[in-house]
């Protein structure tokens, strides 16, 4: 299959079994395959096998940006999906979450629900990524009146060392139901709804700076949480962040801490 492109919103990757041979090696090469509405693969190609279960390698380029390699596997009946990278912030720029991201390695796994274009996901980000100059998470370091880290963000960048996000992916949102991101100076903790065409955000969590110091408060509380931290909501759009702190949370010792949000959204299993 050479050119084209292909739509896996209303896909359902399911079905398969492990025994039989159906089908041969396919090789595929596509203009465009669109993931989610705003997120596709450009200059698409793979190689594949459908004997036992769909599985094999392909390459492409997140909506014409950043090369991804990934890899599709049997997994419970249905077809699984590895995706890597050695620049996750680039992942990250060219899916349009920010434009002032660079390094670290990406490690993404996506199972299928068995709805149509629906999937369960999980990111790690290892090795460092560093963001600068983003206005949602300047909005948030100004509400809080860290001015060290506010200039650590115009220079050379907020590094985090360790990524961690747990989500669901439809055709329209990315619902994450569990997300933290630590470094030396910063530790975040976040869920919430994004909207994929729009780039409207919901989202809330709690922010602790000085990670590195106050990261005893872990044991408490969940991963990206200090012992000092403040809750706060983020709405708006990706390049019109609406920031919301509650200062009274930081008073708040991390165990009681949800007092101060909502239940994280929650997914259909």
């Amino acid at each position: 299959m050479n050119g084209g492109i292909l739509d896996l919103r209303r896909a359902r990757f399911g079905g398969q079994s492990d025994s039989g041979t159906t089908g041969g090696p396919v090789n595929i090469s596509l203009d465009q395959l669109t993931v989610a509405a705003g997120i596709s693969l450009r200059d698409f190609s793979g190689q594949f096998d459908a004997q036992r279960g769909f599985s094999g390698q392909f390459v492409g380029r997140v909506n014409g940006g950043t090369t991804v390699r990934g890899a599709v596997a049997p997994s419970n009946g249905r077809t699984a999906v590895r995706v890597q990278s050695s620049d996750a912030g680039g992942v990250v720029r060219s899916a349009g979450l920010t434009q002032n991201a660079a390094g670290g390695l990406l490690d993404l796994i996506l199972t299928p629900t068995g709805e149509e274009g629906t999937f369960d996901g999980s990111v790690t980000v290892r090795d460092g990524m560093r963001v600068r100059d983003a206005p949602t998470m300047a909005a948030l370091l100004d509400a809080i009146s860290v001015v060290g880290l506010l200039q650590q963000l115009d220079g050379q960048g907020l590094g985090f060392d360790e990524i961690d996000v747990a989500f669901r992916l439809t055709p329209t949102r990315l619902i994450v139901t569990q997300a933290s991101a630590v470094g030396p100076g910063l530790g975040i903790s976040l869920d919430g709804i994004y909207t994929l065409a729009s780039q409207q955000l919901d989202f809330q969590g709690v922010v602790s700076p000085f990670y590195l110091v106050n990261a005893i408060g872990e044991i408490f509380t969940r991963r990206g949480e200090g012992l000092i931290g403040f809750n706060f909501s983020l709405r708006g759009t990706t390049t019109a962040p609406q920031v919301g702190v509650n200062p009274l949370s930081a008073l708040t010792p991390g165990m009681f801490r949800d007092i101060f949000r909502r239940p994280p959204p929650q997914v259909s299993q």
